[in-house]
This record gives C-alpha cells, structure tokens and sequence, in this order.
C-alpha cells in the first residue's frame, strides 16, 4: 500500500507589520497536479485557506509577502509534516527569509508548488522541485 500524503496550502502573508503562515490541508494517496480530480482537490485546500485568510482582513492590513511564491501547495508524508513543518514555519515568521523557507521545503516535500492567478487561464501551478508550469 501506498504511503498516504499530507498535501498542504500555505500562505506567506503580513498583517500589522507581522508576518504569518497560515496552513490548510487534506490527506492524499497521491497527488497529479495535471489530473483533473486532483486539482479540482487542490484548489478546494487553496480556497479554504483564501477563506481563512480573507476573514483576517478584519484585524488589519493584510498582504501576501512575495507575489511569485506567496502561495505554496506541498505534498508531504505525515512525519515530515509533524516533525519539520512546525519548525520551518516558526524560521519563516521570525526571520522572513523566504530563500532558506523554499530551501527547507524542497528537501521535505515530494512536490512543492507555487500558486498564482492568471487572467484568462485561471489557477497556475509552478512546480518548485522540478522548475516547470503545470
């Protein structure tokens, strides 16, 4: 039997001169980002975390930290996910060093996204690991 995933949505935002991290998630068998019930999956994970994160505006300014990767989707084993993520995250929120963020991330995750909206074509998925559009 396969080794179920963890795939996680994760925002690298500011508010009030703060940075923050939240996270959303789903367990998975596997992930294929070009398969359409995968997607379909993903996105669900990504708005609920918009959602989350769209109700904060309430509490103040709020803005995502980096255009290109201020949006990640990373499949993860469950270890991983429990004993690294929690961690990475803290370093991110403390420091904002995004580099050594994705660094960390790449040597976890079995994929790693970026995420971003384009006009006309909808969600776009940029895949960190391997470098190419999905």
């Amino acid at each position: 039997m396969e080794e179920q995933k963890y795939v996680i949505a994760i925002a690298l935002a500011e508010q009030n001169n703060k940075r923050l991290m939240p996270l959303g998630g789903k367990t998975f068998s596997e992930v294929d980002i070009l398969s359409q019930s995968s997607k379909k999956e993903v996105e669900k994970i990504i708005l609920d975390l918009l959602l989350r994160l769209f109700q904060r505006t309430t509490e103040g300014s709020l803005k995502i930290s980096n255009d290109e990767i201020g949006l990640l989707v990373a499949e993860i084993s469950f270890e991983n996910m429990h004993n690294n993520i929690p961690v990475i995250k803290s370093n991110w929120i403390n420091t904002g060093d995004t580099d050594i963020l994705i660094d960390k991330l790449k040597s976890i995750c079995s994929n790693l996204w970026s995420v971003q909206f384009k006009k006309h074509q909808g969600i776009m998925f940029f895949d960190l690991i391997n470098k190419k559009l999905s």
